[in-house]
């Protein structure tokens, strides 16, 4: 009877010594390869990698500054400028960039180079009216009034702001 009892519990004891050795090896604080960190340091300066944005002013972002339209012809005010230029967004923005100046698209509208008319203001507004179908340097074409749907005094304000900001380099 011995002899069971103790083919019984030799592999319990076994099991026990091997399971507390491990045990032993897997002790809080042990050397587990690498070095033990029980706290963090703050980064020493936060700002350097995060700086703060830039300033942002009022009427500095989304809208163009406003042009002060100079010699302006007979019959043409500052607020057909003003509403020119608010119409200019949307499409001819889309080629002429936006405050006209220029894209691979179409020309530059800020300078008082013209390629296609003489600059007056009354061919900007016939040109506008009328679109461009062979331009001089450009491949495509100008639809009339830039593709929009825009009416007679629409036209006219934006012929009134392209010709003020072509007149902003003169006096």
């Amino acid at each position: 009877m011995q002899l069971a009892h103790a083919r019984r519990t030799r592999p319990a004891l076994l099991a026990l010594a091997l399971g507390a050795a491990l045990a032993g090896g897997c002790r809080p604080g042990g050397d587990y390869g690498y070095d033990r960190v029980s706290y963090r340091r703050p980064p020493e300066d936060i700002r350097a990698t995060n700086p703060d944005p830039p300033e942002v002013r009022a009427g500095l972002v989304g809208a163009p500054q406003k042009i002060v339209a100079k010699n302006l012809p007979a019959g043409v005010t500052q607020a057909m400028v003003d509403q020119g230029q608010e119409l200019f967004g949307n499409p001819c923005a889309g080629c002429h960039g936006a405050g006209g100046t220029g894209s691979p698209a179409a020309p530059a509208l800020n300078d008082g180079e013209w390629l296609n008319v003489g600059g007056s203001y009354p061919e900007i507004v016939a040109v506008i009216n009328a679109g461009v179908a062979n331009p001089k340097q450009f491949a495509a074409a100008m639809p009339p009034k830039g593709g929009g749907t825009f009416d007679d005094a629409q036209v006219r304000s934006l012929a009134a702001y392209v010709y003020a900001l072509s007149q902003q380099g003169e006096s």
